[in-house]
């Protein structure tokens, strides 16, 4: 079990937990969502600890912490539908555990990892114990996506939101983990690739063939937004097996595109209205343009980059459909 306490961006979820334990106004169901490349599932276990402790802080000393980390407390359920098929079933079982004579004076715990990956009939039967859930028992939901959890479900649960940390403070926990002498700048841009995402800019950055893959694909990305490289040679880059990440990369880049211009567009009107300040005309706004491109038409093109990713779910050609809805954009361009 992956130790949480060493991740600087759950501490606080974790001390908000400690807190509401402290304070005896914990409730019996908390839900937070799974981001990629931050380990959240650790986050679930380490909430589970912590309710569970001696301390009620997760100390990884008393019995129960050891018991958790084992996987072996009695008290301690857990169900996997991002690993596993969870079906009806399981979750009644489950539910039916969290019923019977809890061990050690500690109350039940049942951590769900994937709530969302769960059918409509296993959410409903999950609602059912959550709606009169036993005493002093605790359930630890995560998700990916929250669109596809029940709104009972959602109005029963606290959410976790997860703070924001600070880029230094996730630069310096990458420095420790490395074994080289890299220098915070070069982490930075190897981090800046996949938004910062600490794991996976931790694997970039013991794999360097990985950076130069990703930062070819990023400049290739750049020449297909202005016009130097075709549909074509932009899905010659697709990867069956990692689409979904793939794709959820071009859209990051879209949206930096977006972000770029949007404070261009600040400064550049800003500049407008302290020259037109002394004769009091109007000062309409002038939106930025990079290499020709609008925001208006970047907006599109994240709008298909999205349509993209729901169809990576199903069935379809994919390469086919890459190609198509993108050079429909770049032609819309032209036009």
């Amino acid at each position: 079990m992956s130790n949480s306490k060493n991740y600087p961006w759950h501490r606080q979820i974790l001390a908000h937990v400690h807190q509401q334990l402290m304070d005896r106004s914990l409730p019996h169901a908390l839900l937070f969502r799974l981001r990629p490349g931050y380990d959240d599932r650790a986050l679930g276990q380490q909430i589970v600890r912590t309710i569970l402790c001696d301390t009620q802080n997760g100390c990884q000393r008393c019995k129960h912490c050891l018991l958790v980390e084992e996987g072996t407390h009695p008290n301690m359920l857990s169900l996997n539908a991002v690993a596993d098929k969870v079906g009806i079933n399981d979750v009644r079982l489950l539910e039916g555990n969290m019923w019977q004579t809890s061990m050690f004076d500690k109350p039940k715990v049942a951590f769900i990892n994937g709530l969302d990956l769960l059918s409509i009939g296993a959410q409903n039967a999950l609602l059912k114990t959550l709606e009169e859930p036993p005493k002093d028992a605790f359930f630890v939901l995560s998700v990916t996506n929250l669109s596809r959890v029940l709104p009972t479900i959602m109005s029963r649960v606290q959410r976790l939101k997860h703070a924001k940390v600070e880029q230094s403070a996730l630069l310096h926990w990458l420095q420790n983990q490395l074994d080289s002498a890299m220098t915070e700048a070069e982490i930075a841009g190897a981090a800046k690739l996949v938004d910062f995402a600490p794991l996976r800019a931790l694997e970039l950055l013991r794999s360097p063939e990985l950076v130069q893959s990703l930062s070819q694909e990023k400049a290739q990305f750049a020449h297909f937004l202005s016009g130097k490289c075709t549909a074509i040679q932009l899905s010659e880059r697709l990867d069956k097996a990692a689409i979904h990440e793939q794709l959820r990369r071009f859209c990051r880049y879209t949206e930096h595109t977006i972000d770029f211009l949007f404070e261009k567009t600040i400064d550049k009107n800003s500049e407008l209205a302290n020259k037109k300040a002394d004769n009091g005309a109007g000062n309409s706004v002038q939106y930025a343009t990079w290499n020709g491109i609008s925001m208006r038409a970047l907006y599109r093109l994240h709008d298909t980059l999205l349509a993209l990713l729901r169809l990576a779910d199903t069935n379809v050609n994919m390469p086919l459909q890459f190609i198509t809805r993108l050079t429909d954009w770049q032609n819309e361009q032209r036009n």
